[in-house]
């Protein structure tokens, strides 16, 4: 691996670790202690120290601006490649991590924009971690097709693969997934006026306009 993509790797663990609250040293030396390809020690943090990547107070370590800067594009690459791997390709979400991870290191800025559109923006990655945004997500641009679109823009006997489901409230939550829907699993439309109702195998739903509208998938 090259040093690179170990200070990739490096700063994507404390920004992820921030998204939380805070990161220790411990917290990174610990999430890389497994890896084969690089070992990450007090040497190459105060590396990324004297870079101005991140600044080190006692036990606790914390992105610069500058550090921000580097990590917000790799973050962004990787959940956009999660969100291609799961929508797109169907893969499981256990199975995504190692190649997402490649893709992060890969993918040119004009490739992960077209992605992104073709995506239709996504603002979550699949495990619900915000996907920083693009250049593309700001000037809303639709010169690609969205891939994966809202259930209310579906056509009755259309099936459907669910993707990601935009919406905060975790009452509404719980009733959909008690009800089977939820990423990944596959829905078909059955009516779209007066109610809108989908069935998942041999259970009909009738949801409001507002909450289709906010269920994201995939024709199949």
């Amino acid at each position: 691996m090259k040093i690179v993509h170990v200070t990739d790797e490096v700063l994507e663990t404390i920004w992820r670790f921030e998204e939380r609250g805070h990161c220790t040293l411990q917290n990174v030396k610990d999430e890389h202690e497994k890896s084969t390809d690089y070992i990450v020690d007090d040497e190459i943090l105060s590396e990324l120290e004297k870079n101005a990547l991140v600044t080190i107070r006692g036990t606790e370590i914390a992105l610069t601006a500058e550090g921000k800067a580097h990590a917000m594009p790799v973050i962004r690459r990787h959940r956009i490649a999660e969100r291609l791997l799961v929508d797109v390709l169907g893969m499981p979400f256990d199975e995504i991590e190692e190649s997402a991870c490649e893709y992060e290191h890969t993918l040119a800025p004009g490739l992960t924009e077209a992605i992104c559109t073709l995506l239709g923006h996504p603002r979550e990655c699949p495990h619900g971690s915000p996907i920083p945004e693009g250049d593309c997500c700001k000037r809303s641009e639709s010169s690609v097709k969205s891939f994966v679109n809202p259930l209310n823009t579906m056509e009755v006997g259309d099936q459907v693969r669910i993707s990601f489901i935009r919406k905060e409230d975790p009452v509404l939550m719980g009733k959909l997934v008690s009800f089977g829907v939820s990423p990944g699993k596959v829905i078909k439309i059955r009516q779209k006026f007066p109610a809108y109702v989908i069935q998942i195998e041999n259970t009909q739903i009738a949801l409001e306009q507002d909450i289709a509208a906010n269920i994201y998938g995939v024709k199949i």
